[in-house]
């Protein structure tokens, strides 16, 4: 589904699910909605302001993200390193 919407991952400087979550049986619904439903990448606690600066300075917005995950097996997670070229 993710590549019929044409976005390949979302991220953000907090957390994506609140908690609680307001939902008895969903622990943490933005996840459950984007990983399980959508196959979506997801960042979570991004540090945006340094790609915010750049892209400021050099007004230009749009520029290669790659992110490369550990990889554990039986997971869903790992943390990364992404790598923003403008």
């Amino acid at each position: 589904m993710a590549a019929r919407t044409g976005v390949a991952l979302i991220g953000a400087d907090t957390p994506q699910d609140v908690q609680p979550s307001g939902y008895e049986d969903v622990l943490m619904p933005v996840h459950a909605v984007s990983l399980v439903a959508m196959g979506l990448w997801m960042l979570d606690n991004c540090d945006l302001e340094a790609c915010a600066a750049t892209a400021a300075e050099l007004g230009q917005w749009d520029f290669h993200l790659a992110v490369a995950p550990v990889r554990f097996a039986g997971t869903s997670g790992s943390p990364v390193n992404p790598i923003a070229t403008f």
